[in-house]
């Protein structure tokens, strides 16, 4: 796993972390950013778009979803590794 790009999507998280009490090390790569509550729908889109920009990329998120991984930390994280 990049960890260029997980230091990058914690960054994006952090305040929202802080604010629920959990620690980084606590989020393992099976870990829902949108089930578990810590975004929702349209912060998950929000944080997609601000990666979007840093790394010039540009998501389908169509396709992304289909994978039934995307909204994990480790499967958005492979999404951005897959389009480098």
């Amino acid at each position: 796993m990049d960890s260029d790009i997980r230091k990058q999507v914690m960054e994006l998280l952090r305040d929202k972390l802080q604010r629920i009490g959990i620690s980084e090390r606590e989020l393992g790569e099976s870990f829902d950013l949108v089930k578990s509550g810590l975004l929702n729908s349209l912060d998950f889109v929000d944080m997609v778009a601000s990666m979007e920009k840093i790394y010039l990329h540009e998501i389908d998120f169509e396709q992304a979803l289909d994978s039934g991984e995307f909204t994990t930390l480790g499967g958005l994280i492979r999404t951005f590794e897959n389009k480098k």
